[in-house]
């Protein structure tokens, strides 16, 4: 067991880059956390390809790619006094514009697996809400009761179904349909938990965090395990994701482990992962002198971190991507 006192964790920093890539189309966004602090870009892992959508990058954030790899959306503020930004869903390769909103200022927008739909956080002049919009008939079709970070809950694999935790019920997730827009709640059958956020599992299973104190496996209305995170992390307030490659489920920002031994200071970088059969906890040590950041899922077995580093946690093996080529 770790000790709470020799555990630390990278902070996120203004040159690192949230990442997401689909596995299936082979692309990639790339944004800077500190909007405008860096270019924006897509990339193109197969073709090896750079793309960006405007000739200065730094003037917009791409926030999100649609699931069939060939559309973009992206924000950008148009004036330091400007109370709205400028939203736009671009196809990738004509830079097409196919939908622009500037009366709102978007902070979360996310396609859906529902082509009509989009789903979004704004504020509407000063008026937050969390809503379902049509992109064909530019109108908002349904709106959420809890003004929610898009980001607290988690889309299933297709995009059609979005779980979420109630702001106001302690042991309530709540399930939204894009294709119906319906919405139904279910009560977590586990009095000790309150449900701060949710990250999507293997199949329909969940992980369900407990105001960073705590991660459980929810799965057929069941909690199959539970973890506090105090018994092996200091203050960890990072992200989860699942590995089907070896059925684990990793948290997603490397611990730093500072050991003394004699006279010297020894510090060790590790990443945590849980298996999602036994609920057990390992540790998997990375390469020495390599300052690993917040991972995500790249291909198979690899992992890329906010600063471009690469990590293959089958043959420990360190890669990178030239993100300083395209900042």
């Amino acid at each position: 067991m770790i000790s709470k006192q020799n555990v630390l964790y990278n902070e996120i920093e203004k040159d690192d880059y949230y990442i997401y890539i689909n596995q299936k189309t082979n692309k990639g966004i790339f944004t800077p956390y500190y909007k405008g602090s860096c270019n924006s870009f897509l990339y193109d892992f197969k073709l090896d390809i750079c793309r960006t959508f405007h000739k200065n990058a730094k003037s917009y954030s791409i926030i999100d790619m649609s699931l069939d790899g060939t559309k973009i959306m992206t924000i950008s503020v148009t004036s330091n006094d400007s109370q709205n930004n400028v939203f736009k869903i671009i196809e990738i390769g004509t830079n097409k514009v196919l939908l622009e909103i500037n009366n709102l200022y978007v902070y979360e927008a996310f396609f859906t697996g529902n082509p009509r739909y989009i789903f979004i956080r704004a504020r509407e002049v000063n008026i937050m809400k969390v809503f379902v919009y049509d992109v064909q008939t530019r109108k908002t079709m349904y709106t959420l009761k809890e003004n929610i970070f898009i980001r607290s809950g988690c889309f299933n694999e297709q995009r059609l179904i979005f779980t979420y935790p109630s702001i106001t019920e302690n042991r309530i997730i709540n399930y939204l349909n894009f294709n119906t827009l319906t919405q139904t709640k279910e009560l977590i059958g586990y009095s000790e938990i309150k449900v701060s956020k949710i990250f999507d599992a293997s199949n329909k299973d969940l992980l369900l965090v407990d105001n960073d104190q705590s991660v459980s496996l929810y799965s057929n209305k069941k909690i199959i395990w539970k973890i506090q995170f105090l018994s092996f992390v200091n203050h960890y307030i990072g992200g989860f994701f699942y590995l089907k490659e070896d059925n684990k489920v990793y948290l997603d920002t490397p611990a730093i482990i500072q050991e003394k031994m004699s006279d010297n200071k020894i510090d060790t970088m590790v990443l945590y992962r849980i298996d999602a059969y036994s609920g057990n906890i390992e540790s998997v040590q990375l390469p020495a002198k390599i300052k690993y950041k917040k991972f995500t899922h790249m291909f198979d077995y690899k992992l890329i971190d906010t600063r471009g580093n690469i990590f293959d946690v089958r043959d420990r093996t360190a890669y990178s991507f030239p993100i300083n080529t395209h900042r």
